[in-house]
């Protein structure tokens, strides 16, 4: 009872048994026969406010050491729900919105963990692919000579290159991981943004050779960033045209519905195995079917720009062949 928190039970009976002492005086005055009964009474009232106050204490005490341990275990990771308080009165709204408080905490600590682990590996994974083209200029410079200048200036320059988009696509999967991708959108035509992404792949469709059948409404628009949208369609198109036989067709075709705008890649190649579906999107990931020098960042930055802009992407075998398949719900 020596609690601040008992203080007031502890007032509030000492005030009642003043009440009723000064009750009992006055009875006992006025009719002083009924001396014995009166004591009595007085008795039993000051026992009666003794247990009720001690009772009161104690369950306002249980509740808050409820409350207390729940606090200690959200600090070491635990976050259950005690059922048993959850029953009426300030404290079961006091404990449910402690609760809500914990969870909200608990998955709050385990984004951050998920940040450290997913930047850690990022990290790793960055300097594994940086390492191979600087290792590769390193040696031709080492072996640079008169008699191998010109090859090697030309081999210098194509991995130069090479590290360079290795390395915008680094950043761009950076900022897919961060959620800091621009949200600026704006309406353009369907079209317009699947030829615009198309044309830096138009060298890969003439070296292998492939068709492509358009079926895309001249009138059809989406809302989108175009500039990031085009990042994630050209990663779709030479992934699509990378795994199409050559000399084959691929059909690109685009539809739009009151709720979304329909956008589908498909080639005739083979399917994709299925220990590598769960994996397609996995940053880094390299499937038994992966092209050389693939180093599998393309269809989760795709994924990834495609998500930020309230769109869904998926790929999956078809009976054609494999189609790369882009939801923008409106």
């Amino acid at each position: 009872m020596s609690k601040p928190e008992s203080l007031l039970i502890v007032q509030l009976a000492l005030g009642l048994g003043a009440v009723v002492t000064a009750v009992c005086l006055v009875a006992w005055a006025l009719a002083p026969l009924a001396g014995p009964a009166v004591l009595g009474l007085w008795g039993v009232g000051l026992a009666l406010i003794g247990g009720i106050s001690w009772a009161w204490a104690r369950r306002l005490h249980r509740s808050l050491a409820a409350i207390e341990a729940q606090l200690h275990a959200a600090r070491t990771g635990v976050a259950a729900y005690a059922i048993a308080q959850n029953d009426e009165g300030a404290f079961s709204a006091l404990h449910n919105e402690l609760h809500h408080y914990v969870r909200q905490t608990a998955a709050l600590r385990a984004d951050l963990q998920r940040d450290r682990d997913q930047l850690s590996m990022a990290i790793t994974d960055i300097a594994h692919q940086l390492r191979t083209p600087i290792a590769t200029q390193a040696n031709l410079i080492e072996l640079l000579d008169a008699a191998n200048a010109a090859q090697t200036r030309a081999e210098l320059v194509r991995q130069n290159t090479r590290l360079a988009h290795l390395v915008e696509q680094l950043i761009l999967l950076a900022r897919v991981d961060t959620h800091t991708l621009s949200q600026t959108q704006a309406p353009i035509a369907v079209d317009t943004l699947l030829r615009q992404s198309l044309a830096p792949l138009v060298p890969l469709v003439a070296a292998r050779d492939v068709t492509l059948a358009w079926h895309v409404p001249a009138d059809l628009q989406v809302g989108v960033n175009a500039k990031l949208t085009q990042e994630a369609l050209i990663n779709l198109f030479k992934n699509t045209l990378e795994h199409a036989p050559e000399g084959s067709t691929v059909t690109v075709t685009a539809t739009g519905t009151p709720l979304s705008v329909v956008v589908t890649l498909t080639n005739t190649g083979a399917p994709i195995p299925a220990a590598d579906l769960p994996h397609l999107f996995e940053r880094f990931y390299r499937g038994s079917q992966s092209a050389p020098g693939n180093v599998g960042i393309g269809l989760a930055i795709a994924q990834g720009i495609i998500a930020a802009s309230d769109g869904r992407l998926t790929l999956v075998n078809v009976a054609e062949g494999v189609q790369a398949r882009v939801e923008w719900f409106q």
